[in-house]
């Protein structure tokens, strides 16, 4: 049962294992009072009490002589008492062991989901950019949060009843085979045992169906988790362009197709159980007939039916479980693919540290693609410490994988990036990117204060330091004006700020980051012309001293830089000062003519 598929999920159990023992004990315990109990007490207890001479004087357990045990009486003049407190006892056993065994196996399943879960998110965190292209964001939290419980089904709750669900069918039929074989001709009432690999063939069949339906079902529920979370991130969008009716009717037929399949699935997962009681009741109308003829007493037969019944039970239950491991196995698939994927952009074996550079950076015959095509075609070129760089041309061009390339985002797929000689995939990750401050076209802010949001530039920095930052950025006047100064929160992605002040505090970052690489990815394209004047003073107090490449449509942010690469079908056609380029290259100066037509 646990192939590799499962085996990878074992070490989530490692903090459960004590209650999973213990669970598995009460389960044990629960088996055996439940298909030894009743047909003890029908076919040997009440006839040691009640039967005739014969049967009081019978011994309630007899061992093989072999074994050399004395045979078990009731105990004498206490007979009726026993048999009175037989039956509260064996439901006492059974309602302790079975609320132990459920809320241990709970207990220990909330774990393993919750180990699931930080381990999904840890290894979305390691993957390269490249993979969150592939999947949605919807179809990623449906992963993370809900597919884990896939996890907790096959590992607790199937491991569990795969051990005692085959115990209890053990004891039901290990104590009809010790009365048949007592008998002549016993073996024919065996025969009707027959009925449960024909039941097991059926509940084979159900799983298939079902496995199929949920597979569909979680591509449902992804997509319908993807529209949701396409509409909420895009409120603004849709009330301006009045989406609502579109947006209604594509979450509606993505519901009704959830439906659909869900309705199919819960058809077959239902059918299960009343196919197995028909199986049952065929098989104990034949074991009635078979008794009958082979001269069981009522008591003995009454016994063996309450057996051969109690046997379903556990057999209905394995096919519940066959029914919830087909739809788990989907889940784990799609699991399987996050902790499973590549990580693509991994430190070295013996990765160097790396401390503070100085700043230059050097790339030497580097071509990268992201599928077939290549982006950036043999680009070789150096860029010394201290230089501002203005990346320019035309969308696509590979202005912005450029600048994706030197904290490392990805790999190229030959020639190498050096900072400061080093091969960037020698060195650890974590260093280089310590070295290198971003400021992007989006500012991303936290749903935590305002100066938790800075300090992620520097996470040890102290109130004066956060407080520096903000004023060099010059956002300490739209700081202090706030409810709470420093500690007002910003809101989902800083929803409760302008755009100017979310940049504002994104410069902040940087300046508290004090790193001598500073990439600033269109910093200003989102921003309207009259912030973007006031924003470009604290830009060009963050960019002195530091080696500062600039991604920019607007060519306003450029005017005093020390160089101007120009980008055209992944490679570098021209490269100096912006006088020399705007003399030297047409595709530049057009550029540069059209905005400033358009700017006067």
């Amino acid at each position: 049962m646990f192939n590799r598929r499962y085996r990878a999920y074992l070490v989530h159990l490692k903090g459960s294992r004590r209650l999973l023992v213990l669970a598995l004990l009460a389960g044990v315990c629960f088996a055996a009072s439940s298909a030894l109990g009743i047909p003890f007490l029908i076919g040997k207890v009440l006839p040691a009490v009640f039967g005739s001479e014969a049967q009081r004087a019978a011994p309630l357990v007899a061992f093989p002589p072999w074994l050399g045990w004395s045979p078990l009486y009731l105990p004498k003049g206490n007979e009726v008492a026993f048999a009175v407190a037989f039956l509260p006892a064996v439901f006492c056993v059974r309602g302790l062991s079975e609320f132990s065994a459920n809320y241990l196996l709970n207990l220990a399943g909330l774990r393993v989901v919750e180990s699931v879960r930080r381990a999904v998110f840890a290894r979305l965190q390691r993957l390269h950019l490249g993979f969150f292209a592939k999947l949605p964001t919807g179809d990623l939290l449906q992963r993370v949060i809900n597919d884990a419980n896939s996890v907790r089904t096959v590992l607790v709750d199937v491991s569990n009843d795969l051990l005692i669900q085959p115990l209890t069918l053990f004891f039901a039929l290990g104590y009809v085979t010790w009365i048949c074989l007592s008998k002549p001709d016993g073996y024919w009432f065996l025969g009707c045992l027959l009925v449960v690999p024909a039941a097991v063939f059926l509940v084979r069949s159900i799983g298939t169906a079902i496995q199929r339906r949920a597979r569909a079902g979680l591509a449902s529920a992804s997509d319908l988790n993807g529209i949701a979370v396409e509409n909420l991130q895009s409120a603004r969008e849709v009330r301006a362009y009045g989406l609502q009716d579109r947006e209604c009717a594509r979450f509606d037929a993505a519901s009704r197709e959830g439906l659909r399949i869900q309705a199919k699935l819960v058809r077959y997962e239902k059918a299960l159980s009343p196919l197995l009681e028909i199986s049952a009741a065929i098989g104990i109308a034949l074991a009635i007939g078979v008794g009958a003829g082979i001269g069981f007493r009522f008591e003995e037969l009454l016994a063996l039916i309450a057996a051969f019944y109690l046997a379903y039970g556990p057999l209905k239950r394995i096919g519940y479980v066959s029914n919830r491991l087909s739809m788990a196995e989907p889940g784990l698939d799609r699991l399987t693919e996050i902790l499973e994927a590549p990580i693509e952009v991994d430190d070295a074996p013996g990765a160097r540290a790396l401390g503070r550079v100085r700043g230059e950076i050097a790339l030497d015959q580097l071509t990268f693609a992201y599928g077939a095509e290549p982006i950036l075609s043999e680009v070789t070129l150096r860029i010394p410490a201290g230089q501002s760089v203005a990346l320019v041309g035309p969308s696509g061009a590979g202005k912005s994988t450029f600048v994706n390339l030197v904290p490392r985002f990805f790999d190229p797929r030959s020639g190498s990036i050096r900072v400061d000689g080093h091969d960037l995939r020698s060195v650890q990750q974590a260093d280089l990117r310590a070295n290198i401050a971003l400021v992007s076209q989006e500012p991303v802010l936290f749903d935590e204060t305002i100066a938790e949001n800075i300090r992620l530039g520097r996470p040890g920095a102290t109130e004066a330091e956060v407080r520096a930052a903000a004023q060099l950025a010059g956002a300490l006047e739209f700081i202090e004006a706030q409810p709470q100064g420093f500690a007002t929160r910003v809101g989902e992605r800083g929803s409760r700020l302008s755009g100017g002040q979310r940049q504002r505090i994104s410069i902040a970052r940087a300046f508290l980051k004090d790193a001598p690489i500073l990439i600033l990815d269109e910093a200003t394209s989102a921003l309207d012309t009259d912030t973007e004047r006031s924003i470009q003073h604290s830009l060009a107090q963050l960019m002195k001293g530091r080696t500062t490449l600039i991604v920019a449509h607007r060519f306003s942010t450029i005017r005093d830089v020390d160089r101007v690469l120009v980008f055209e079908g992944g490679r570098i056609v021209a490269d100096g000062p912006r006088e020399e380029v705007y003399r030297t290259n047409e595709l530049f100066r057009r550029l540069w003519d059209n905005q400033a037509q358009g700017i006067s």
